[in-house]
């Protein structure tokens, strides 16, 4: 409307109220009225939803009791790359829409589904809580579709009596290295063959032994670490924890249709494993039996060194191989290099040996060096092999 025909217009109008005798101040309130919806710009949304569907869902965690809300929705026709659906959420008396700006204010929440998986979800600490939401579709950050609803606060469900003793429970824990990493595993069990069938809800949590504890409705756990549920396929528990050392208290906790029940079990932490350096022996030492096969050890300063040994006792041997090896308690390569002899007929009586290796102790970083030799005899008397091997604590 161009301005000089809306003033002609204003004019006219006040003109014929004047001409019908009403005061021009007593009705300038519905004047203004006329003029402002005569210039308001209403929004035109285009309905873009097939169907939204609003669920509420109660959940308590501990002592905490808080309300799940799901937003599914259908579109009439498929999103575009451009187009958005974002909720939000918030208080009756505060969230709103503005029709005028296309903008909506007071909001607590908001989510867009950015997984495209038709469905956006708001959880509250309070499940009393009632809320009022808009479902919008946006394109290029516009709104073109919307969509208003309320929500109704679920309903707690009833907890059954403390009336049902669960069966006893056991436990087992071993080390275990999972993706580089070390944990203690522990799995709780029931006795072999127990009946489980009439259980809808069996669940563990774990915890330390002074701080996890029942609720008082003896149902819920109260300040545990973790929670899982029983395995049916495994038929145990099962919890993963980097603590190698650490002692827990595990709650089961389970129910049937009408009753509820726990138990509780105290772990220790499994046993260490073996020192990989078990077994070794201090230098200067004899590994084996010299007079047929022996590694000699020697320690003098910071120098330790050693040599593998073996006693011929005829001249009628054919051939003779004999060497020396180190490494780490891990298997990985020793401080020194591998040596290795070979002795071919004429071989007289006597004592032969590999060449001695020798390392600075200080310059090697593990707490004991693993010696090992290989000796092969071949003659008259038939080919023999011998293997030996031990650890040496290197100071």
């Amino acid at each position: 409307m161009r301005p000089s025909y809306f003033i002609f217009v204003l004019f006219a109008i006040f003109q014929m109220i004047s001409c019908n005798g009403q005061s021009p101040k007593s009705d300038l309130s519905s004047l203004i009225l006329f003029s402002s919806l005569g210039v308001q710009s209403t929004s035109s949304l285009e309905d873009q939803f097939e169907s939204v569907k609003l669920t509420t869902f109660y959940r308590k965690d501990g002592n905490l009791e808080f309300q799940d809300i799901l937003i599914e929705y259908k579109l009439k026709k498929t999103k575009e790359d451009s187009e958005t659906i974002e909720a939000f959420i918030g208080s009756p008396n505060e969230i709103s829409y503005n029709t005028q700006t296309n903008q909506i204010s007071g909001y607590s929440q908001h989510k867009e589904d950015n997984f495209q998986i038709n469905s956006v979800s708001f959880t509250y600490y309070d499940y009393t809580r009632r809320f009022k939401l808009y479902l919008t579709v946006k394109k290029e950050g516009k709104i073109v579709s919307i969509r208003e609803a309320s929500t109704t606060p679920p309903n707690p469900p009833a907890v059954p009596p403390n009336s049902i003793t669960l069966p006893q429970i056991s436990y087992e824990n071993n080390r275990s290295i999972i993706g580089g990493t070390e944990y203690q595993v522990i799995r709780v069990k029931f006795p072999q063959g127990t009946d489980l069938s009439a259980y809808k809800k069996l669940d563990a949590y774990i915890g330390r032994p002074n701080i996890i504890t029942m609720a008082a409705d003896n149902f819920n756990v109260i300040n545990y670490i973790s929670a899982t549920s029983y395995n049916d396929s495994l038929n145990y528990f099962m919890f993963l924890t980097p603590e190698l050392n650490a002692s827990y208290k595990i709650i089961v906790v389970g129910s049937t249709t009408d009753a509820k029940g726990n138990r509780s079990i105290d772990t220790t932490p499994p046993p260490p494993p073996p020192s990989p350096c078990a077994g070794s022996v201090n230098a200067p030492t004899t590994i084996g039996n010299c007079s047929t096969h022996c590694l000699t050890v020697g320690l003098v300063g910071n120098q330790m060194d050693f040599t593998a040994k073996t006693t011929i006792g005829t001249s009628t041997e054919e051939y003779l191989y004999l060497d020396a090896d180190s490494s780490t308690p891990s298997g990985g390569t020793g401080p020194t290099s591998f040596s290795w002899k070979e002795f071919f007929s004429p071989i007289a009586a006597g004592e032969y040996q590999t060449d001695n290796r020798t390392f600075d102790v200080t310059t090697y970083n593990q707490q004991c060096i693993v010696i090992t030799s290989y000796f092969v005899k071949d003659g008259p008397g038939g080919f023999g092999d011998s293997y030996i091997a031990g650890k040496v604590n290197v100071p």
